[in-house]
């Protein structure tokens, strides 16, 4: 087994994956993140059938999440690299009559599909448009393959003009790549902090859009892309790649970026 099973903070359990060293969820709340960084951002569109993809299914707390607290679902299409971890997911904490569901669709799909293999192999293969993307891939510095900036482009290709890409992920290479695509890039924010970012075609879905000064931010070397340009690069050639595009780039510095603006303040 590629996953072991851990308690989270607010009572529900998670999963680590051993061979990354990587938390499924983040540790402060299995529940909590996907209801927080996911579900909560998109109930503004909860009022006609809804579309859903969910990258990186891991556990499948996104999909359980969506399925209990948004009630115009139409269909969800879930893509995991994991077979096995999948098919735990089916008896993994969580409402027995969603995980039945979730179960009896893996079986016999009917509003609910899964591909399993890699999402760089899925992504062309996906031929309909997505009201929800939920974007939820192993951080960058641990699988880079998931955030290249050519990736990120075929996903905002399978959005809807009114639709929403949500992620944890807020990290400047990231944010780049979606404003790269032509997105509007807002963020997540609760009891003040920034726990994630949307993105949308639709710059009025956004609540929280990055400022002036943020967008600046994405031109400095510390927002240079991950890039992988046939999409299949390994995580080390990726980073490697980048490592020396930063090293050779004659774009400012983030730290002088945030002087610079101190000193006109």
């Amino acid at each position: 087994m590629t996953f072991s099973i851990i308690k989270t903070k607010d009572g529900s359990l998670g999963l680590i994956n051993n061979e990354l060293g990587e938390v499924y969820h983040c540790l402060f709340g299995a529940k909590t993140q996907a209801r927080e960084k996911f579900i909560n951002p998109v109930k503004k569109l909860d009022t006609k059938p809804l579309s859903i993809l969910d990258i990186c299914y891991g556990a499948g707390y996104n999909t359980k999440t969506a399925l209990l607290e948004l009630k115009n679902i139409e269909s969800i299409d879930c893509v995991e690299i994991d077979r096995e971890l999948v098919e735990f997911s089916f008896s993994f904490e969580f409402d027995l009559r969603i995980n039945k569901i979730i179960e009896d669709n893996y079986k016999n799909p009917s509003f609910i599909t899964f591909y399993i293999d890699d999402i760089r192999k899925i992504v062309k293969k996906l031929n309909k448009k997505y009201d929800i993307i939920f974007y939820d891939g192993f951080a960058p510095h641990k699988d880079s393959c998931l955030w290249s900036e050519e990736l990120i482009f075929e996903v905002c290709a399978l959005l809807k003009q009114q639709g929403l890409i949500v992620t944890y992920n807020h990290s400047k290479p990231v944010l780049s790549a979606f404003f790269k695509a032509g997105m509007f890039i807002g963020k997540t924010i609760v009891d003040n902090r920034i726990i994630g970012s949307v993105a949308s075609k639709d710059k009025t879905l956004l609540d929280y859009p990055l400022s002036d000064y943020e967008l600046g931010t994405l031109k400095t070397k510390s927002a240079i892309t991950y890039k992988d340009k046939n999409l299949s690069l390994t995580h080390k050639e990726i980073v490697n790649n980048r490592k020396k595009e930063v090293e050779y780039s004659k774009r400012q510095t983030l730290s002088s970026y945030i002087k610079k603006n101190m000193a006109k303040n």
